[in-house]
């Protein structure tokens, strides 16, 4: 067990088969973000994203934040996106199309393909 976060993070992130930039992508962030929580003396995941990094790896919340309490309480869940207003709507034809190439992109592709259109920065937090 660790007492550091940034081993903890790494350990979550390694248990559920992801490199950082596939993490980054399942998360909306980028993968310097991160490399930076994996880091001795980086950044701090918000809360919000260690509620989405437990929820994706199957780590316990209590563990990833402070190293008490189970360290693992489910398997790696890769779906943890929830539904939220505009997602229950049926999709048009071009929409439905554009997500199913969407979806056959390499982690690294969709990163450059929401850069190249412009995601507003959505990825950026940490």
């Amino acid at each position: 067990m660790s007492k550091k976060l940034y081993l903890r993070v790494r350990q979550a992130r390694e248990h559920a088969d992801l490199t950082q930039e596939q993490l980054a992508v399942e998360l909306g962030l980028t993968r310097s973000a991160i490399a930076q929580w994996e880091m001795v003396g980086g950044t701090c995941p918000s809360v919000e994203n260690m509620i989405a990094l437990a929820q994706r790896t199957g780590m316990g919340f209590e563990f990833l934040a402070t190293g008490r309490g189970p360290m693992f309480v489910d398997k790696p869940n890769p779906r943890i996106a929830e539904e939220g207003p505009g997602y229950g709507h049926e999709l048009n034809e071009q929409q439905r199309r554009l997500l199913e190439r969407f979806d056959g992109l390499s982690p690294r592709q969709r990163t450059g393909l929401l850069d190249l259109i412009g995601d507003g920065g959505k990825r950026k937090r940490r």
